[in-house]
């Protein structure tokens, strides 16, 4: 899993900058930082943004891959955030007359347990660190910035699924209509249900096309044949169903208790297609042992098991 860092930085203004390795690639890791770091801090989630990616101003990072960016990333921003919120409830502490134990953050704003009356935005807050340092607390840092490098001690943060489909074969032509998709995945606790249905479905439709579409054909001169997407089939919403959810939340080892979800899609959904096809096929006594189970592939196959 390699490590992953994380710097967090409250402006001027108040607002919060979040800097992560990133390199989304559709896992929409801009959007999880940002709800992550606004509840390490308790700041409005408009007033988060994130930078990622860039490796001028990034902490370094092992990249996308593995399933590892909810957990790697959440436990950075979990470190980060962590030592940021002590240093806002100090100063807020400080600047509103109480205990930093009486302090309580949200929605960019500290106030006073049981006296929410008494507050004082992030924003002023930050004007006091950046431009009025001589009312900070005696011998507290003016920086409004925390890094973080999170290092699991736990090898697995991914999540599971089981994969459920039915079909049926068009026994003339060989074409494979697949009826109903289920998917139960055990994701832990979800940071955004969009995202974690979206990378599910993402990964089972890619699944889908491996076992039904996808071929990579070659001459016998090595020369692909398959250069367009003419060519190179890729499934569509016309030869998908509705992809049916069913979440499993158990948490896992990691800050958050929250797994890796990229994956769990993409692995289970080429096996499950091959054996609802086989299963359609069994009384025939046709197997499929090679993808893609295309229509021309599937019709051969059924033409040897009648002669």
């Amino acid at each position: 899993l390699a490590t992953e860092g994380a710097t967090i930085r409250m402006e001027p203004t108040g607002k919060i900058n979040v800097y992560v390795n990133g390199g989304s690639s559709g896992n929409s890791i801009e959007t999880t930082v940002v709800q992550l770091t606004a509840d390490a801090l308790g700041a409005d989630i408009d007033d988060v943004a994130t930078i990622q990616g860039d490796t001028a101003i990034t902490p370094y990072g092992a990249g996308t891959q593995g399933s590892r960016s909810a957990p790697m990333t959440a436990g950075a921003v979990n470190e980060a955030g962590s030592q940021l919120r002590e240093k806002i409830v100090a100063l807020a502490a400080h600047h509103l007359k109480v205990a930093e134990t009486q302090v309580e953050l949200a929605f960019s704003v500290a106030s006073v347990r049981d006296e929410p009356d008494r507050s004082v935005s992030f924003g002023e807050l930050a004007y006091l660190a950046y431009y009025s340092p001589q009312l900070l607390p005696p011998g507290m840092s003016a920086n409004l910035e925390a890094t973080a490098r999170f290092n699991s001690t736990n090898p697995i943060h991914w999540s599971n699924a089981t994969h459920a489909c039915t079909c049926e074969v068009d026994v003339a032509t060989g074409k494979v209509t697949l009826l109903r998709y289920i998917v139960s995945e055990d994701v832990g606790p979800m940071i955004n249900p969009s995202v974690v249905e979206g990378q599910i479905a993402g990964g089972t439709v890619q699944g889908i096309g491996g076992a039904l579409m996808e071929d990579m054909v070659y001459d016998d001169d090595g020369n692909p044949l398959a250069t367009t997407f003419v060519d190179y089939l890729l499934p569509t919403a016309t030869e998908v169903p509705p992809i049916e959810f069913g979440h499993v939340e158990i948490p896992g080892p990691g800050p958050g208790g929250y797994k890796g979800a990229g994956e769990g899609g993409a692995i289970g959904s080429t096996p499950a297609v091959i054996n609802a096809i086989n299963d359609a096929l069994a009384p025939l006594g046709v197997t499929v042992t090679r993808l893609p189970a295309s229509p021309a592939s599937v019709a051969a196959l059924l033409e040897r098991g009648k002669r």
